[in-house]
């Protein structure tokens, strides 16, 4: 076997340019973790605001509902005295919840509205009260004399109709 001939030549250095390694890795660097805290404080002042807003948000929410509701049962009230009024008693007992609608027939409200008739009536929204029962007042004025009603309404569905003070 022949020995190689021994070369003294160094290899040319590798071209500049992209895609070139350095010869060793940069030294790491010291992290700053102020932009750290400043996205973490930013993030928990997001997150305050957020949680604040829906509290407040809830608050507003509840007497807005809380009115909408209200309206609706008082409507329906105004509605059935409307229709007594006016001695469009089919559309009355239309308003009346199922066992309301089974005890009063249509002769009951000729018999009972036809002799006493309700010439005016007053229902005030403001004081309706919500708790087991929804009760709207109304001073309603039958046959000459006025009378202080209690209607008890209840949800049927999406809407609200009579279920007590028909009487």
């Amino acid at each position: 076997m022949m020995p190689m001939p021994q070369v003294d030549e160094v290899p040319p250095p590798p071209p500049r340019g992209p895609g070139v390694l350095a010869p060793f890795s940069s030294p790491p660097r010291d992290r700053d973790l102020r932009g750290l805290w400043w996205g973490l404080g930013i993030g928990g002042v997001v997150l305050v605001l957020c949680c604040v807003g829906g509290v407040v948000g809830i608050g507003f929410a509840i007497p807005y509902l809380n009115s909408i509701a209200q309206t609706q049962v008082s409507a329906v009230v105004e509605d059935y005295l409307t229709d007594l009024k006016n001695e469009d008693f089919p559309s009355a007992r239309r308003l009346l919840c199922e066992p309301e609608q089974r005890a009063h027939s249509l002769g009951w409200f000729e018999d009972h509205f036809g002799t006493a008739r309700v010439t005016e009536f007053t229902v005030d929204a403001d004081r309706v009260s919500f708790g087991p029962e929804i009760v709207v007042p109304a001073r309603v004025t039958e046959g000459g004399s006025v009378v202080a009603k209690e209607f008890v309404m209840q949800q049927d569905g999406t809407q609200y109709v009579i279920c007590g003070g028909v009487d």
